[in-house]
């Protein structure tokens, strides 16, 4: 079961970029494509919101400014996918009080995934003026994988020959041979200093694509667990 939202939006005269709508709806995900939305040359601050809600808009977390084009997810039972909400509209998309350059996305179990099952979510945009790319991992308290399990959340800025560390590529694999720090909650940044991606700062002209990829799998006898997963595009 697939469900892919996209469309066309307008980049104030620097940027255009053409997707195409596809729906294959089973039972699952679903929902229409957001109306084309502008960004808004003054900037407007990345606020509280959902998947759903960002779709087709701008904001900036200063240096970077985004833009949210698309949203997939893929899941074993197609029930997971139905429950994160049409176009995602129950995956949460926060700030972070405590990091000034973070969105936490995620902020619900409505993924996590036993024996059996799994899920891939996908959501994309494109980023200007950031150098770096780090992800950091929340588990509420809860284990990220038992048993066969894995748990996998993926950034990654398509930085081409721009890319300076890691190929802009920020990823904190959970499985039952990752650093423990990699399943367990953390109070600081520190284990995952060493999978920040690098890279130049390139200008609203020339803005990279980027994707957000959480994937959970219960493997045969495991769980697979993630809260949400702290951005940081700075």
């Amino acid at each position: 079961m697939r469900t892919t939202i996209s469309g066309r939006f307008a980049w104030a005269g620097w940027f255009t970029v053409g997707l195409t709508l596809l729906f294959t709806l089973a039972g699952c995900g679903g929902g229409t494509a957001s109306q084309l939305v502008a960004p808004n040359p003054n900037g407007v601050a990345c606020a509280n919101g959902t998947v759903a809600s960002y779709l087709g808009t701008s904001c900036t977390q200063l240096p970077a400014v985004f833009q949210w084009t698309s949203y997939s997810c893929t899941s074993a039972p197609s029930s997971i996918c139905a429950a994160l909400g049409p176009n995602g509209s129950n995956v949460t998309i926060r700030l972070d009080s405590s990091g000034p350059h973070t969105l936490l996305v995620g902020a619900s179990g409505l993924w996590n995934v036993t024996a059996g099952q799994s899920v891939d979510v996908v959501i994309t945009g494109s980023v200007y003026a950031a150098t770096t790319n780090n992800n950091w991992p929340h588990f509420n308290n809860l284990l990220g994988q038992t048993g066969d399990g894995t748990e996998d959340n993926i950034t990654t800025v398509f930085c081409s020959s721009n890319c300076i560390a890691l190929q802009g590529v920020s990823e904190i694999p959970c499985s039952n041979t990752s650093p423990v720090a990699y399943c367990t909650d953390q109070a600081t940044i520190g284990p995952y200093v060493s999978q920040t991606a690098k890279f130049n700062a390139t200008s609203s002209g020339n803005p990279y694509v980027f994707t957000i990829e959480i994937k959970l799998d219960g493997g045969i006898g495991g769980t697979a667990t993630l809260h949400s997963v702290g951005i940081h595009l700075s």
